[in-house]
């Protein structure tokens, strides 16, 4: 419930009626649009690796990811308001890519663009979940139905947790529409299998993966001359760059090495028109340090180091995202300290 508060009398704050798309002249097919290119916004990335998104003229789910054990995740979003279409259709998507063999699978993330050059699913699969160690035939044993749904559609709702409670694995990732001041606002939370929140904040420091997994010489053209580069991501990632704003901290992180920058952003996002066209976004950074790979043995904050220091858990999978003020401290401080070492 999203609440506004009066502030005169706090005791009189009202909810904010819910409202649909409907009411603002929007869609199903606006909203699916919309999370398309916001895939963060529906699925948790640190918990479930992406194999696969709907293709143009193909009869697939809208997403398709799996978790470290290798069980497939089925995401569709709702098209049908009140219908037991609902279910049926994400459904059928499961009785199709259930039966799916590991080879297929490999074929099919190969042909979403998930998997570069010689590099397997298994290996992918190995290289994200460090402690995975899946034989081809652990992949795709199970699946769990996920359906991105209309928070009022008690009806779509009601029939999810009955065959939930029947055994079936599906559930529900609700999304709110609210109308303020005659603007559509969306409301969603990411889909964890753990169960874990996504704390959403803007604190003005960011961590942008490298995207070493599919792209293993992209960090290259992000660290530029080490004084100048920038901070990008790619295609269906591409729009979670646009949370960085000019004269944020942004740190670039390598899987498998650590920050490996650091530098402030000197403007809004930016598109790109190299190799990767307008698939790419990017915000330029003026460095305060960065390291090619001969100094990343000696200087670079490793996720281990960082952890420690601050007793946490993170797995920096995310392509974008936001960190406190502690933390980017917390690299700074290991940095300089490893800076002074090798001097």
């Amino acid at each position: 419930m999203l609440y506004k508060l009066d502030r005169a009398n706090i005791q009189k704050s009202e909810p904010t009626k819910i409202a649909s798309l409907d009411d603002f002249g929007l869609k199903e097919k606006d909203l699916e649009n919309f999370l398309s290119d916001r895939l963060t916004a529906v699925i948790l990335e640190e918990d479930l690796m992406l194999i696969a998104q709907e293709r143009p003229f193909q009869e697939e789910a809208d997403l398709l990811a799996l978790d470290k054990d290798g069980v497939l995740y089925i995401f569709e979003l709702k098209r049908w308001e009140s219908n037991q279409e609902n279910l049926l259709q994400v459904l059928r998507y499961g009785q199709k890519f259930g039966r799916y063999t590991y080879d297929e699978l490999d074929k099919l993330a190969r042909d979403s663009m998930e998997l570069i050059g010689h590099e397997s699913l298994e290996e992918k699969h190995q290289s994200f979940f460090k402690d995975s160690r899946l034989q081809k035939t652990d992949f795709n044993r199970d699946q769990v139905f996920v359906l991105v749904t209309n928070g009022a559609d008690e009806e779509t709702l009601a029939a999810a947790s009955y065959w939930s409670s029947k055994g079936l694995k599906i559930a529900c990732v609700p999304y709110d529409v609210f109308n303020i001041d005659g603007d559509a606002y969306l409301q969603i939370k990411p889909y964890s299998p753990a169960g874990r929140v996504a704390v959403e904040r803007d604190t003005m420091y960011y961590i942008v993966n490298t995207n070493a997994l599919d792209m293993p010489d992209a960090w290259q053209d992000m660290i530029g001359d080490r004084k100048n580069g920038k901070a990008a991501a790619y295609y269906y990632r591409k729009n979670a760059i646009h949370r960085i704003q000019p004269k944020y901290k942004v740190y670039l992180y390598h899987t498998g090495v650590g920050v490996i920058a650091q530098g402030e952003s000197t403007s809004s996002f930016q598109v790109g028109d190299g190799e990767h066209g307008d698939e790419e976004h990017y915000v330029p950074l003026k460095f305060e340090w960065a390291y090619g790979q001969d100094e990343w043995q000696s200087k670079v904050p490793t996720a281990r180091e960082i952890n420690q220091r601050l007793m946490s858990g993170h797995r920096f999978r995310q392509p974008v995202f936001s960190i406190s003020k502690n933390m980017a401290d917390t690299i700074d401080a290991i940095a300089e300290e490893k800076a002074a070492k090798v001097a």
